[in-house]
């Protein structure tokens, strides 16, 4: 196909076709078409990333004009648009493709790899496994029934399988892993069973000997079927201990390719697993050991003295004795990532690991004691090049120590403060205005709204996510004030805020016309979003236990027409008027939540599945419950309605 592809292209010119679902509330398809020179680009520097690829295009075009077209595409051959679709780096985007024609539509179904399986969708499994030929990712976490009837249709199908996910189940279904075609068993590198009521040594034999190119394990978060008694004795239910040593002796010996494991909450793990990962599984990057009790800084030790791959690091619960672990960081030269939570973390292993000089990109201390801002200052000033800090719960975090701090966050794109209640908009717009790269600023449960002296020239472009739930202070003054120094802006908490209302919800969105996702959660004192916001791109409302009213629902309705997700759970001031309003004009909407509101009237339910074809997925109001017959109903026009 591939000398197809170029012989083409070195022959004429093709329009390539960029297809979006615009001016949803019509569904119109509009199809922009530019003529380019296929033999002029070099394909080795084509972009992967969506967001990129238009000015590619742009810059390799051979015609200056754009003009506008019906749906003429019979000259361009399948491959070709494969090519050019594939290069959409999420299936989100598909979906509106798949509408433009049935040439889309084929391509678009060979393209989709990944598919999440819940309960109703189980009834359409047969039928989707056949559009979709070509899934790679298949997730059963969230599919309540017997995993093994789902394995055995997954069998029939044949897929190149690359991950799969069957977490929150009761138990690894075995033998229908056994019956999976040996083509898939082949092809899957990851493999997710979190949460699992019983996982024991036997599951892991079985994982061994069938998935045997597995490079990425997690077993974390066992649900909990022992207790240890007033003797000391360990009582058991649910059918054995878990996962030992044993079992992930055998995991390290057969499968040598392992690359990132999670053994998290793993009671009965120890040292010994650690070594013997270490030891066995060569290409060892990731390893997470988070409240795993007799797993010590020995194993740990061992870990960082032989992975020579080693590059990311979970613990939580462990102290790390400075002379015993301090000098083998420097062992671990390719370690990157750093994650603590809930230990001892002095200055001196703070120290040690400045001295180690590994290539540190993210640094986590979460709930963490001990250290002070001279081990922080010193690590951070060593380390100028760190991309992700999280310093959670940190007591003596202050504005001024962040004003020394932040000097050395240059390159961070994320900085994590959540719990640091001495921090207020000072260290806040401090951060904006010294650290040029931050994306994402997290500040919950602060002190946010308080102002311990003012900062100029705080305006940050580059920052697009500001998470600032639960801080009582927050008040419309300080919106404002985000609304002009964060001007990219495009996801917003400020949930459990009770201070703002709608004259400071309305400058962050007058001013932020990029936002797409808001989270108001519990803000009584916020009944409408302002006339004046600009919310053409909003895709996600989260208003659960919020003062919304119809009023705000009506502003929505006429404000919002890329709204796919609403969330009004427990809105008092909202009636059947008020959502008729929004599911009438938000075209796109996928999924409402109206649990809880209790001024609906019954039919409301059929009333928006009827009329809004693109709903997925409806919770019901208070009272509400379907019959069979409904629900078989609604699933017959592609929504999932629950019981309110």
């Amino acid at each position: 196909m591939k000398n197809t592809v170029q012989h083409y292209c070195s022959t004429i010119f093709v329009k390539l076709t960029l297809a979006w679902l615009l001016l949803p509330l019509h569904f119109f398809i509009i199809v922009c078409t530019t003529e380019y020179d296929l033999t002029q680009i070099n394909y080795g520097e084509i972009p992967r990333s969506s967001s990129t690829f238009l000015n590619f295009i742009l810059q390799n075009k051979s015609k200056p004009q754009i003009k506008f077209q019906d749906r003429n595409i019979v000259d361009v051959p399948e491959e070709i648009w494969e090519q050019i679709i594939s290069l959409l780096d999420h299936d989100l985007y598909l979906e509106p493709l798949s509408l433009v024609s049935k040439s889309f539509l084929s391509i678009t179904n060979r393209l989709k790899q990944t598919l999440i399986i819940s309960n109703p969708t189980s009834n359409f499994l047969p039928k989707l496994f056949h559009r979709f030929p070509n899934l790679k990712i298949i997730s059963l976490s969230q599919f309540n029934g017997e995993p093994c009837s789902i394995l055995q249709l997954i069998s029939l199908a044949h897929f190149p399988l690359q991950s799969l996910d069957l977490s929150n189940h009761t138990y690894f279904p075995c033998n229908a892993i056994q019956q999976l075609p040996r083509s898939s068993l082949s092809s899957i590198k990851s493999l997710v069973l979190r949460n699992l009521s019983i996982l024991n040594d036997s599951d892991l034999g079985v994982i061994s000997q069938f998935i045997a190119n597995l490079e990425e394990l997690d077993v974390s978060d066992p649900k909990d079927d022992y207790c240890v008694t007033g003797d000391g004795d360990m009582d058991v239910s649910g059918g054995g201990l878990g996962i030992t040593d044993d079992g992930i002796d055998l995991i390290a010996s057969k499968l040598t390719k392992l690359r990132k494991v999670n053994l998290s909450g793993n009671y009965f793990v120890s040292d010994k697993s650690v070594i013997s990962l270490s030891e066995k599984c060569l290409n060892l990057e990731e390893i997470v050991v988070k409240n795993c009790t007799f797993v010590t800084q020995v194993g740990m030790a061992f870990a960082f003295q032989n992975c020579r791959n080693l590059k990311s690091v979970g613990l939580l619960g462990m102290d790390l004795g400075v002379p015993e672990i301090a000098h083998l960081f420097a062992c671990a030269q390719n370690l990157s990532v750093l994650d603590f939570s809930y230990m001892a973390v002095s200055d001196g292993l703070l120290f040690s690991i400045v001295k180690a000089s590994i290539p540190l990109r993210k640094f986590t201390l979460y709930h963490c004691k001990d250290f002070t801002f001279s081990g922080v200052l010193s690590l951070l000033r060593t380390y100028h090049s760190l991309e992700y800090l999280a310093l959670e719960g940190v007591y003596w975090i202050t504005d001024r120590t962040i004003i020394d701090l932040s000097k050395f966050l240059r390159k961070a794109n994320t900085v994590k403060l959540n719990f640091c209640s001495r921090v207020t908009s000072s260290g806040f717009f401090t951060l904006l205005k010294n650290c040029p790269m931050l994306d994402i600023l997290e500040m919950e449960k602060t002190d946010m709204g308080k102002q311990e002296f003012a900062v100029s020239n705080a305006t940050n472009p580059q920052t697009r996510a500001l998470i600032l739930s639960c801080n009582k202070t927050l008040s419309n003054e300080c919106l404002e004030k985000i609304a002009y120094s964060c001007p990219s802006l495009e996801l917003l908490d400020v949930s459990d805020c009770p201070s703002i209302t709608r004259k400071g919800i309305g400058e962050i969105l007058r001013n932020c016309t990029g936002l797409k996702h808001l989270q108001m959660n519990g803000c009584g004192a916020i009944k409408s979003l302002g006339m004046d916001a600009k919310l053409r791109k909003l895709e996600v409302l989260r208003a659960s236990g919020s003062g919304l009213n119809d009023e705000g629902l009506l502003m929505i309705a006429k404000k919002c027409p890329a709204l796919v997700y609403l969330d009004i759970m427990g809105c008092s001031g909202v009636t059947s008027k008020g959502v008729k309003e929004v599911v009438y004009h938000c075209g796109r909407l996928k999924e409402i939540n109206l649990n809880w509101c209790r001024e609906m009237s019954r039919d409301i339910v059929a009333w928006m599945v009827f009329s809004r074809p693109s709903l997925r997925k409806i919770v019901p109001p208070y009272g509400f419950v379907p019959t069979d017959y409904e629900k078989s109903l609604f699933l017959r026009h592609g929504c999932l309605v629950g019981e309110g």
